[in-house]
């Protein structure tokens, strides 16, 4: 018998009885339905692998995190917070290939899109000199929280995140309408047969994304699991890199286009207005 921390010795005495086919009293039956079979679904909904990276210590992250801290502070004024998301904080700074921030203003900085551009642009050029790969976004407070009930992306992006500086908080309440959602899924109908690789990728986990919203659900992790699920590991880490043949992007945009129409029917016949 295996020893766990987990499971009581009770749990795995009636596990090991049921595995052996032995007879289970009413007693042994009541405990596998509300102890055991609870507790393995609770498991096997953890990425323990994920898990363990994201807590793992790495001496590599205060650093980081301190050095892009400094460098946006230092050239951009009123700031509210500073957010990491992404590969970056997924693998706890071991594997990403930049860095995603969202800045917030505690006022807008910016009267055009333009000007809203060079603070980027700026900021970015400054990263570079540190050696710091960052992919900005900018927004201020007030559209901040009135923006993030209604977006998609920034409701999946900031699931999993890490606030660096601030103490902003990160919305509980989601407001999301079938229109939210319809102009989420247009974003997969920009790609056809001579897009990227890359871009085929990107369109497929946003309408599993959609899909998955519409559930109610906001989980990076089975994101990825259903990625892997609807096309394979082959497939997706090909298509990402742009390495995908012609063929493995026509049956990539093959499963898109149906599963873009299936999930625009699903929308218009949900509940949400």
């Amino acid at each position: 018998m295996i020893k766990s921390t987990i499971l009581t010795n009770r749990e795995l005495e009636v596990i090991k009885k049921k595995l052996q086919n032995q007879k289970l009293n009413q007693q042994d039956s009541n405990y596998l339905s509300r102890f055991v079979r609870p507790k393995l679904k609770e498991i096997e909904s953890i990425n323990a692998k994920e898990l363990l990276e994201r807590i793992s210590y790495n001496q590599k992250a205060p650093s980081i995190e301190n050095k892009i801290k400094q460098m946006i502070l230092q050239n951009l004024k009123s700031i509210d917070s500073i957010i990491i998301y992404g590969s970056a904080v997924h693998s706890n700074y071991k594997s990403y290939k930049d860095i995603d921030i969202l800045i917030i203003t505690k006022k807008k900085l910016w009267k055009k899109s333009s000007e809203k551009h060079k603070i980027i642009s700026s900021l970015t050029e400054n990263a570079k000199f540190l050696n710091l790969p960052l992919d900005i976004q900018i927004v201020d407070k007030v559209s901040f929280y009135q923006q993030y009930p209604h977006n998609p992306s920034l409701i999946y992006q900031l699931k999993d995140c890490r606030i660096i500086y601030g103490n902003i908080k990160i919305p509980k309440k989601i407001k999301l309408t079938r229109i939210d959602l319809r102009m989420k899924l247009d974003w997969s109908d920009i790609v056809d047969e001579h897009s990227e690789g890359n871009e085929i990728y990107h369109a497929i986990r946003n309408t599993i994304l959609v899909r998955l919203l519409l559930k109610g659900v906001i989980d990076n992790t089975l994101l990825y699991k259903k990625l892997i699920e609807q096309i394979g590991i082959n497939l997706l880490t090909n298509l990402k890199n742009n390495t995908a043949s012609k063929l493995e992007k026509k049956i990539a945009m093959n499963y898109l286009n149906k599963l873009t129409e299936l999930t625009r029917k699903e929308i218009i016949s949900n509940g949400k207005k």
